[in-house]
């Protein structure tokens, strides 16, 4: 079967379970409802059509079109932004190696962070940005300004929320003077030494977080507020993972995760 007809089948999949049970709005969240019950219009006479005709002499053939719901979470309509996403970014790689980096937040800060998703993972592209940059400025791993790709999951393999960010970052950079310098890998195998990116990347994302509460930018719950300290401690104390790796099947497998 070809990836058209997956994605098809799947929507349509998705469309016969909330058809055949019309009480499911009762049963989520305003979010989940608009997103919903537009995947289970898609490509019907709800979303309008568009009507095709032939004029030739004695032709009558005609075609009606429904509309998609160009949803995102839609299985065919978010496959097609997807896979257009995807065609850009391609088209933006430079002929060189590409190393694949994983920033990852702790379990934690998960309760916080779904009560203020956009500022955290505003803060979570911020800091992962900061730390690639910072040490590929140093001249001991490249001396120049990398190019860099951040995609953000939210979700782990066991569907449960995990929140982080994979980052394809080239195996080199350019200076001010757009003169090209490649990566020195040195001992690591990797652009750079995983421990000091881990350990400047949550240095990093504890010290804006702080200032985010200080300047009352974060939504806290009563218990949030009485446990803040704690929250900080234990954020401390808990070691942050950042994997780094080279993509195994180049920068369009890590692209299609």
């Amino acid at each position: 079967m070809s990836a058209t007809c997956s994605v098809v089948s799947q929507r349509a999949s998705v469309q016969l379970v909330l058809q055949k049970y019309p009480s499911w709005p009762a049963h989520v969240g305003i979010g989940s409802y608009r997103t919903l019950s537009k995947i289970e219009q898609c490509r019907t006479a709800a979303m309008g059509y568009h009507h095709s005709a032939c004029n030739a002499n004695g032709c009558d053939y005609t075609q009606v079109m429904y509309h998609s719901c160009r949803n995102r979470h839609c299985p065919n309509c978010g496959n097609s932004k997807k896979e257009e996403w995807i065609e850009s970014r391609l088209k933006e790689l430079l002929p060189c190696k590409y190393y694949h980096v994983v920033f990852t937040l702790p379990h934690e800060l998960n309760a916080l962070v779904m009560g203020n998703r956009k500022q955290l993972f505003d803060l979570l592209f911020d800091a992962a940005s900061y730390t690639l940059l910072g040490f590929a400025d140093d001249e001991t791993y490249i001396g120049a300004k990398p190019g860099i790709i951040a995609v953000l999951h939210t979700w782990g393999q066991t569907l449960s929320f995990h929140p982080h960010l994979h980052c394809i970052v080239s195996g080199g950079g350019a200076t001010v003077d757009d003169q090209w310098i490649a990566g020195k890998k040195a001992k690591y195998g990797v652009l750079f030494p995983l421990q000091a990116l881990e350990k400047v990347y949550k240095a990093y994302f504890l010290k804006q977080l702080r200032k985010l509460r200080e300047k009352q930018k974060l939504q806290l719950t009563h218990e949030q507020e009485l446990h803040w300290k704690c929250l900080l401690n234990n954020l401390f104390a808990t070691k942050w993972i950042v994997h780094a790796k080279q993509p195994f099947g180049g920068p369009l497998q890590v692209m299609r995760r």
